[in-house]
């Protein structure tokens, strides 16, 4: 796995400092993420039919034409709404509706399997596993990298996918909604893999390298 990352890597980091200079945007690179600056998303399904290919392999590239018109608030996605209910409000998973959408994923879904759940037992023991992350986040007062959970890990491959609008403005991917959530909760500026870029925010970028 690791070498497909470093091709993609190898591709996306010479094309972009060709075009861009030194400073350019990587693939999967790790940025710092204000919450306070963060109030809209981009369904990732949405994103991938726009613009042919997934979300996640859209990390690092640079584009012209932004999707204004995919951009949502976060009161329209359901992962979002049924965590904070949860975390914030202290609604049960089942009362906060997390747990019927869940099944209602699996139950439409071609293959029977929503992240990497099959059954009721599978969608609980994935929220318990939620829970565990977030109460190390809470301890911690910041989400944790990529790297330090997964000390081989490439970059920030794998953590909360966020692009960069037309000023910089970070917009969340909807990669790793849970994990998101809690951070918009914490409150503190938060690791992660940079999505695609607006150019007009590239002057931003090297300020996001920096922990907050």
């Amino acid at each position: 796995m690791a070498l497909k990352y470093r091709v993609r890597a190898f591709k996306t980091d010479t094309l972009n400092r060709l075009r861009y200079g030194p400073e350019a945007p990587r693939y999967a690179e790790r940025v710092w993420i204000d919450p306070a600056a963060c109030s809209r998303y981009i369904e990732a399904a949405d994103l991938a039919a726009r613009m042919g290919t997934g979300s996640r392999q859209l990390s690092g590239r640079v584009v012209k034409q932004w999707p204004t018109d995919l951009e949502q608030s976060f009161d329209r996605h359901p992962k979002l709404s049924y965590c904070w209910a949860h975390w914030r409000d202290g609604q049960s998973w089942e009362e906060a509706g997390a747990i019927e959408f869940m099944m209602s994923r699996i139950r439409v879904s071609p293959t029977g399997i929503t992240d990497q759940c099959r059954t009721r037992e599978d969608v609980i023991r994935r929220f318990e596993t939620l829970e565990t992350i977030w109460k190390d986040a809470r301890s911690r007062g910041v989400i944790a990298s990529q790297g330090e959970l997964y000390p081989e890990n490439f970059r920030e491959v794998g953590g909360i996918l966020m692009h960069l609008a037309p000023g910089g403005e970070p917009v969340f991917s909807g990669a790793g909604c849970h994990r998101f959530a809690i951070a918009m909760l914490l409150g503190s500026p938060f690791p992660a893999q940079l999505g695609c870029v607006h150019v007009s925010a590239l002057p931003m970028l090297q300020g996001l390298r920096r922990r907050g």
